[in-house]
């Protein structure tokens, strides 16, 4: 596929947008590589990050905005549809002169049809720009939908599989709590290391000034594109990004009183490991399949033992491990505001055999813990069959399993993440 094929910062933006859904590329990989090697200020940077995400998220409801102004919606080509949809979002969703949209959507539409198809662009977003000053509202997408499951699907820009799943699963109001959640961007999360000194006063500075959607006093959640004061002169050996929803799924199981060793699982990059090393947790030992995302764990935090492994046949010996922390592949509809490519690379049939993989984990991991040991397990989705099901179906199994605790991230979370965890007990 030839790159960059359409000028300046937006042409990046579709890029990006290109190689995630067609080439199935990570999003947030596509963006990290584009943004590293391109050169550009931030204020381009913070404008391809809005456009990618933003389109990502807002991708079916614009769809549902342009099939109303075109007669043969999918007899038109996908670069064409992206491009109108790019478009559309930032008439509708930013603040950018229409005009400025307009033109760009019409010149690219006629780079990537010879020409042929600049009118039919100018016409269309023309329109979106004229329903941008009325406003395109709850009413308006009820009144171009046929049925609740498809506008909840329009609206929210949400696949319809998903919203089926979460309107069976949680009722109308709470699965409305979710779609909204999806389509907006979640809190941006900070930790610090606070054995540094000025991370130290950095974390106190917070603290006192209170600007923060929550906090435990060393990892804190802003609300998205708000950066303090206080980090300033922080480098990235004392303040790292991280979920701060990820982090509340693993807090409220009480690793402090976990049996030790500890190992990690799933490890990924190793942020849960690094957690509990900073809780004064040891030993441990960090496994995962890939071992370059282990790589800053094995340079950074060294007492943390990590290798390469697969939690469904850990290389452990039986009864060896105090805790067991599962950190599980997964559908990941819970984390869609922060990963809405996810809405259109998963499907049912993913889901399916997801739930036979987690089946694998637990039931292979739990050979390793020993007798009065502990076994904990997160995902970041929202699907009982995933979660809730998966654990009622481990506990009938296994009569030497207790539940001793099982939590979910409330609904009305202003954090706009998800997640699932469980702690059990072995007798």
């Amino acid at each position: 596929m030839k790159k960059n094929i359409l000028p300046g910062p937006r042409g990046l933006a579709y890029e990006c947008v290109t190689r995630s859904l067609d080439g199935g590329a990570d999003a947030q990989a596509v963006l990290d590589e584009i943004l590293s090697s391109a050169g550009l200020d931030q204020r381009d940077r913070g404008f391809i990050t809005e456009i990618l995400y933003g389109y990502l998220r807002m991708r079916i409801r614009l769809q549902t905005v342009l099939n109303c102004f075109l007669s043969r919606p999918d007899g038109l080509p996908q670069p064409i549809l992206r491009v109108l949809g790019m478009a559309s979002y930032e008439i509708l969703h930013m603040d950018v002169p229409a005009y400025a949209s307009v033109d760009w959507g019409v010149d690219s539409a006629k780079k990537l049809s010879n020409g042929k198809l600049g009118g039919l662009a100018n016409a269309v977003l023309r329109k979106v720009a004229r329903l941008a000053e009325d406003g395109a509202d709850e009413e308006f997408f009820q009144r171009h939908t046929f049925s609740e499951t498809e506008y909840l699907s329009a609206y929210y820009s949400c696949p319809e599989w998903i919203v089926e799943l979460w309107m069976k699963s949680y009722g109308r109001e709470r699965a409305e709590m979710y779609l909204d959640a999806q389509i907006c961007p979640p809190a941006a999360g900070f930790v610090l290391d606070t054995k540094d000194k000025k991370a130290k006063d950095a974390a106190m500075t917070l603290m006192d000034e209170g600007d923060f959607i929550e906090s435990d006093g060393q990892a804190f959640a802003f609300y998205s594109g708000y950066r303090p004061q206080a980090f300033k002169d922080l480098n990235s050996d004392v303040l790292t990004r991280q979920s701060y929803a990820a982090r509340e799924a693993l807090s409220v199981l009480e690793p402090m009183n976990w049996p030790t060793p500890v190992w990690d699982g799933c490890a990924g990059r190793g942020g849960k490991s690094r957690f509990l090393s900073t809780k004064g947790i040891a030993p441990i030992f960090a496994s995962d399949p890939h071992l370059r995302r282990l790589s800053a764990l094995k340079r950074q935090v060294p007492e943390i033992s990590s290798f390469r492994a697969s939690a469904i046949n850990p290389p452990l010996a039986k009864e060896s491990v105090g805790t067991a922390l599962l950190d599980v592949p997964c559908s990941g509809l819970g984390v869609l505001s922060r990963r809405p490519d996810t809405k259109f690379k998963r499907s049912p049939e993913d889901v399916a055999s997801l739930i036979q993989l987690q089946s694998r984990i637990l039931e292979n991991s739990w050979k390793t813990v020993r007798q009065n040991g502990r076994m904990a397990y997160i995902t970041c989705t929202l699907n009982p069959a995933e979660n809730e099901g998966q654990i009622a179906k481990f506990l009938r199994k296994n009569s030497d399993a207790k539940l001793v605790k099982e939590w979910t991230t409330p609904p009305q979370s202003e954090l706009r993440e998800f997640f699932y965890s469980a702690l059990l007990e072995k007798s």
